[in-house]
């Protein structure tokens, strides 16, 4: 299973990568950290989830995350 998680760096979408991960799926984190933290996902990176640095207002970076 492949997940993207909108707002992955903040304390409810990073404990949802958790999840994810633990779970078995490949995640990628969609987050523009104005208010979450890259902390919050260093564990789940190690683990193997990727951070897009992006603002989910956006279309055409989001587009490029789904492809």
């Amino acid at each position: 299973m492949r997940a993207i998680v909108t707002g992955g760096a903040g304390f409810i979408g990073s404990n949802l990568v958790d999840a994810l991960l633990g779970a078995g799926a490949e995640v990628t984190v969609i987050d523009n950290l104005s208010t979450g933290r890259e902390a919050n996902l260093h564990q789940a990176i190690e683990r193997g989830a990727r951070l897009r640095v992006i603002d989910v207002l956006d279309p055409e970076d989001v587009n490029r995350t789904f492809d």
